[in-house]
């Protein structure tokens, strides 16, 4: 698994996924920042080496938390996933609702 994350890790860096941290510290990230930065910047091969090393439920809430919580940002990114990685019949009343749920819980925190 480290190798698989080193490997990872350097390829974020080649994309500069880390633009806005310090280097001795982009070893130290978390396994959900290193996840979230995986869906957002690299491609398939690299995501699917993120199954091999972490349990889908892990992967699943990092994506929730990282990437669909910033919608619409990621939209099309968002559709793919639930529909491909997660098998999510109607990605998009899943990410409506998401949002929705989302939303109701901010308003009411307010």
């Amino acid at each position: 698994m480290d190798n698989d994350r080193h490997m990872l890790v350097q390829k974020l860096k080649k994309e500069n996924a880390f633009w806005s941290y310090d280097n001795s510290s982009i070893d130290q990230i978390s396994d959900d920042e290193l996840i979230g930065k995986v869906l957002i910047h690299l491609d398939i091969e690299e995501i699917l080496a993120l199954f091999r090393m972490f349990p889908k439920r892990k992967i699943r809430k990092a994506w929730q938390e990282q990437m669909l919580s910033q919608e619409p940002l990621y939209h099309d990114l968002n559709r793919f996933f639930a529909f491909m990685l997660f098998d999510i019949k109607n990605p998009d009343r899943y990410i409506r609702d998401f949002k929705n749920r989302r939303y109701k819980a901010l308003i009411c925190k307010a």
